[in-house]
């Protein structure tokens, strides 16, 4: 089965490359829990599913390390054009904002691991931290069918919007709805 998901993935790279309506494509979440407790899942308005992952500079993260902060967790892979065309973008967009407020988690969907994936961030420059999901065990969890796939993570740690498909992140709209959301009190 786990030897199947790139062919599943790749379908779903090659679904978002042909056109999915932008508008169909992310789901947003009301913000306005009023303290009820929320349910853990893959879905807006969810509570995002647990990740602790090993990084390509070694030392593992976990999501919840980051709560108080926005996170963009980008589920993506070397072979997967669509993800490799949005990568410069997520490092302009990583560049806009502090470490303090925001992080972006790319969590790559690479059997091979750092083998594969350290030449590529290299020549790109990232600096956004590279989780390894060689066993695609956050892939299952946040049910990952198509890459590249982004969940944005709101301070609380619930989804607040998740996009299929390829965006380019450096736009205006992009940074006006990260903060929104880092101007959002909890």
């Amino acid at each position: 089965m786990i030897r199947t998901l790139p062919a599943l993935l790749l379908t779903g790279c090659a679904l978002a490359a042909a056109g999915c309506d932008p508008s169909a494509s992310s789901n947003t979440a009301d913000n306005s829990r009023s303290g009820a407790r929320v349910a853990v899942g893959a879905n807006v308005g969810l509570l995002a599913p647990p990740i602790t992952l090993p990084t390509l500079a070694g030392p593992a993260i976990a999501l919840e390390s980051l709560r108080g902060r926005v996170v963009m967790v980008n589920f993506w892979a070397t072979w997967c054009a669509p993800c490799l065309m949005e990568m410069p973008s997520m490092q302009r967009l990583y560049n806009q904002f502090g470490r303090e407020q925001f992080e972006i988690l790319a969590v790559s969907s690479d059997f091979d691991g750092a083998a594969v994936v350290k030449p590529y961030v290299d020549r790109l420059r990232l600096t956004f931290p590279i989780l390894l999901d060689t066993e695609f065990r956050a892939n299952n969890d946040y049910r990952i069918t198509g890459l590249p796939t982004t969940v944005i993570v709101d301070r609380d740690g619930v989804i607040v919007h998740k996009f299929f498909g390829s965006r380019d992140w450096s736009t205006l709209d992009f940074y006006k709805m990260i903060n929104q959301l880092l101007r959002a009190r909890t």
